[in-house]
């Protein structure tokens, strides 16, 4: 982790959703725990509205402890708030969502159908289930313009950038990998297909035979997203 003053940490993965906002209207950073990245943005010279939001009172304190330790109380606008539910679709063009799960963060896209718009950047990491993510960017017209990789510990966390009104074909494979063109250079990207690939050749084998029909199908779609993982093996 680096420091930016005695008050605010921010370690790969924060640093990396910050790289990704533009300045512009307004960003919220939705459950924002410790409130670190909108206080970073404030101290770097953001010029536009900055929002935080969290469903629980408590990350909300804790941000504003943030915010009042670093000198910037007055710029760093807090909601209690289930996602985007208090936003005001004209305060913000960039919308972090990040640290929860892929589910999750489908869920929230899907109550605040005003996102559904060309003027909206969204900055998603999601800890778990990606591939429901991309899964709903692409069939609720999303284009997925950017994919990233960053290594924190022991984790790999997958960043994604998508905006309304674009057109992403992904594979079964992409699902879970991220789209192949954006992401085939990230240097960590060959270590989490060979990762992804084990998983589902373990996932194979242990239904290989079956006679359930709904197995069979399972067993169908794991061999076909195998086969677009091993065709995405670098020579």
């Amino acid at each position: 982790m680096f420091r930016l003053s005695i008050f605010i940490f921010m370690n790969k993965r924060l640093t990396a959703i910050a790289s990704y906002i533009k300045d512009g209207r307004g960003v919220i950073d939705v459950g924002t725990d410790h409130g670190y990245l909108p206080v970073y943005l404030a101290k770097s010279g953001y010029k536009g509205r900055i929002l935080a939001s969290d469903i629980n009172a408590a990350p909300l304190s804790t941000a504003l402890r943030t915010a009042e330790r670093a000198e910037i109380k007055d710029k760093v606008e807090l909601l209690l708030c289930d996602g985007l539910e208090n936003c005001p679709p004209d305060a913000v063009d960039s919308i972090v969502i990040a640290g929860m799960g892929g589910d999750t963060i489908c869920g929230i896209l899907d109550r605040a159908e005003w996102c559904m718009d060309r003027a909206y950047t969204l900055i998603l990491q999601p800890m778990t289930k990606a591939e429901i993510l991309r899964y709903w960017l692409v069939n609720n017209e999303f284009e997925i313009c950017a994919e990233s990789l960053i290594q924190e510990g022991g984790s790999v966390y997958q960043l994604l950038v998508a905006r309304f009104g674009g057109r992403t074909t992904l594979s079964d494979a992409e699902l879970f990998t991220g789209r192949f063109t954006l992401i085939e250079n990230d240097p960590l990207f060959e270590a989490q297909r060979m990762k992804l690939e084990n998983r589902f050749e373990k996932a194979l084998k242990g239904i290989n035979g079956a006679d359930s029909p709904v197995l069979s199908g399972k067993g169908a779609l794991f061999r076909g997203i195998l086969q677009g993982l091993k065709e995405m093996k670098r020579n």
